[in-house]
């Protein structure tokens, strides 16, 4: 590809013919060093290239582990409860109400009948 290309060698008078002012020429000049660096190598590219397609692939990757944990997440929301699981206790720690004593049974049910 470098051995065919050929640079773009315009005077500035030649730019100066279509652009505005000398401002505009200098990035001209600039564009056209820019665009001769890149010719001069184009293993540079192709390492480029690959790293982009690297990430392109780690890119979707991480997008496709994003899908699948929203959609484990959407069905969990949609899980129904299960409520036949038995408790040794309950969230405070204290025994379920038929697993308690007789003792602290009726303790209970006279502290709910005195609010």
């Amino acid at each position: 590809m470098a051995k065919n290309f050929r640079p773009l060698r315009l005077t500035r008078d030649q730019l100066a013919s279509f652009l505005g002012d000398f401002e505009q020429i200098k990035q001209f000049e600039n564009l056209f060093a820019v665009a001769d660096t890149v010719v001069d190598s184009p293993d540079d590219i192709l390492v480029v290239t690959i790293a982009v397609g690297t990430a392109q692939a780690t890119a979707n990757d991480a997008l496709s582990q994003i899908n699948e944990l929203d959609q484990d997440v959407e069905l969990l929301a949609l899980a129904p409860v299960r409520n036949n699981i038995e408790l040794s206790h309950d969230v405070n720690g204290i025994l379920p109400f038929a697993n308690q004593t007789a003792r602290v049974r009726s303790n209970q049910v006279l502290t709910w009948l005195s609010m």
